[in-house]
């Protein structure tokens, strides 16, 4: 059996750059965590729950849900997939959202490009605050992620940058103490 593999990363985003990142710069207590993402060939599915100031949460609705911009791609403008958001649960000062994405391969999102790169099996956890938007993935390949990171840097727009924060074993789950719902 080969030993699971982590990595994590961290997109950092500018004012500017990003929408749906924007509202983090704006509402410094905002905060987005993902319990699943599940990704297909072509399709991908995930469960967020986002939480912080009760004026934070209508502004965060009107940008996030709406279907008409992709809030996971990096290349938002050449996204040609669909996308479906409902708030599971409404709450003054959060939401838990199911996103549906249908076409994901022709996006450039962050969990599509890792899973085309990997292939199944990737687990992915996530969290957006501030202008930072944190990624811990774990692998069932052990492989070179140069070729990863490569790409996803060569993808960035312009106010995002790529720092990889860690590379190994996937120890480092253990120590979550935080459910990802509260």
């Amino acid at each position: 059996m080969v030993a699971v593999k982590e990595f994590a990363f961290t997109l950092r985003f500018t004012v500017g750059a990003d929408p749906v990142m924007d509202l983090f710069h704006q509402y410094l207590r905002l905060r987005l965590r993902n319990a699943t993402c599940t990704v297909t060939e072509n399709a991908m599915w995930r469960i967020d729950h986002v939480d912080g100031p009760a004026d934070a949460i209508p502004a965060f609705d009107e940008v996030f849900l709406n279907d008409e911009r992709c809030n996971e791609c990096l290349d938002e403008h050449g996204c040609s997939g669909t996308r479906e958001y409902q708030v599971l649960d409404r709450q003054p000062a959060a939401r838990i959202v199911y996103t549906y994405h249908a076409r994901i391969d022709r996006c450039c999102a962050v969990p599509a490009v890792v899973t085309d790169y990997i292939g199944d099996g990737v687990v992915f956890e996530s969290e957006r605050t501030g202008g930072a938007y944190r990624w811990r993935v774990l692998s069932p390949v052990e492989t070179s992620l140069d070729l990863l990171f490569e790409h996803l840097e060569s993808v960035l727009p312009t106010g995002v940058q790529l720092d990889v924060n860690h590379l190994g074993n996937a120890e480092r789950w253990r120590e979550k103490t935080q459910p990802a719902f509260p």
